[in-house]
């Protein structure tokens, strides 16, 4: 039942039951006084109606609602009869409220960084469906996303609320229909007369259930985007791979995921500007690819947990740029774990057989390789720059402990 018609028939019952003519609009402004709120605008400021068992139960009581007719305009025995009368009704149709800010907790968790090992890979696809998005998990209180999807109030009552001006209404929205794009491949076999398996038949039936959940979530993400969320003009861009949204994402303002912007880019600037940003709010993986790119605030940071090799990587690259001091500060702050990185580590080791990638030795002969690494040439200092080196990897050791 759609909110249209649930506020229809709630008409028609309090007329027939309680004896008197009842306008529309009062039927909503009772609804919200049975769910104590004091008019229908302050309910919808702060909740939706739903049904299916998902939701609060009503908070004001008959008192509030007899109170409510009364101002409507409805003499005492009447108010008493409609009051009375709406709580049957609520009762019958098992209607509730769901907090707005409840959903939002549920559906758009507050913006953050999501932390990936490796920057620059998309998110595998699994067989027969295409680019699924992460779906935000639900709090350890309150309903479940399946349960809201299964209350047809609560998902006409946002409907209604989203309209044509609210985006954040319609980012809810998309939030709640997220799925990935269903395959139709076996659905359109069957049209052409292909005898599907019971298995198969149950894909078929997935499909068409998902179809159109699909295609709400694309329109409404879609409004969300161009309405100025810019979150969703980022889930629009790369879920339906669309540059123009991901470069409205860029130009908007607002929460987003700052990895998921660096990751799709349009520009080397801007990749750097949302990397920076993705690290400055705890992500890693920024920080560490914004180190391997030689800048020097997140080499700083990496330093303070990075391994020899990561130390050796960045001497090399202070060397390329001919920073010999920050060459040295690599040196000193490995020299502080116990490594030398102008001592070379080249050896050779069995290639195969029993004892393969141990260290060669000549007594059991057989294929070899060469592993490990030449030890760094660092150019001479004057003291004055050694101190300042030393000081530099004394501070970010010290940091580190």
């Amino acid at each position: 039942m759609t909110l249209k018609e649930l506020a229809h028939l709630a008409q028609q019952t309090l007329q027939t039951r309680a004896g008197c003519p009842v306008r529309r609009s009062h039927v909503h402004e009772l609804l919200a006084a049975a769910f104590g709120h004091g008019s229908w605008a302050a309910f919808l400021s702060d909740s939706v109606l739903a049904d299916s068992g998902v939701g609060a139960a009503p908070t004001g009581g008959l008192p509030d609602l007899i109170g409510r007719a009364v101002q409507l305009g409805y003499e005492q025995q009447a108010a008493a009869s409609v009051a009375t009368t709406l709580q049957a009704f609520i009762a019958e149709h098992g209607l509730s409220a769901v907090s707005l800010a409840d959903l939002r907790a549920a559906l758009l968790p507050t913006a953050q960084v999501a932390d990936r090992d490796d920057l620059d890979d998309d998110d595998d696809d699994d067989e027969g469906w295409d680019d699924e998005p992460p779906r935000a998990a639900s709090p350890a209180s309150g309903p479940a996303r399946e349960q809201l999807l299964g209350s047809p109030m609560l998902l006409s009552s946002l409907e209604q609320a989203a309209g044509l001006a609210n985006p954040q209404g319609h980012f809810l929205l998309a939030a709640l229909y997220r799925c990935g794009r269903p395959n139709p491949y076996l659905y359109e076999e069957s049209l052409k007369g292909r005898v599907l398996t019971a298995i198969e038949r149950g894909w078929v039936d997935d499909y068409l259930r998902l179809e159109p959940q699909y295609r709400k979530y694309e329109a409404h993400l879609k409004a969300a985007a161009l309405g100025g969320v810019r979150a969703a003009a980022l889930e629009y861009g790369t879920t339906f791979e669309n540059p123009e949204f991901i470069a409205l994402a860029e130009r908007l303002t607002g929460e987003v995921d700052a990895l998921k912007m660096a990751r799709h880019a349009s520009s080397d600037e801007a990749r750097a500007r949302w990397l920076r940003a993705a690290a400055e709010q705890g992500s890693r993986a920024a920080m560490e690819a914004l180190a391997s790119e030689g800048d020097a605030w997140a080499e700083d940071r990496v330093a303070e947990w990075a391994d020899d090799h990561w130390l050796r990587s960045a001497a090399e690259r202070a060397l390329d740029a001919g920073n010999v001091v920050r060459a040295w500060t690599w040196q000193y702050l490995a020299l502080e774990h116990g490594v030398d990185l102008t001592r070379s580590t080249m050896a050779a080791y069995h290639d195969g057989g029993e004892r393969d990638g141990q260290f060669y030795d000549s007594d059991f002969g057989g294929p070899l390789y060469a592993g490990g690494d030449e030890g760094l040439v660092l150019p001479d200092l004057d003291p004055s720059s050694h101190e300042v080196a030393k000081a530099k990897a004394e501070a970010i050791f010290s940091r580190a402990r």
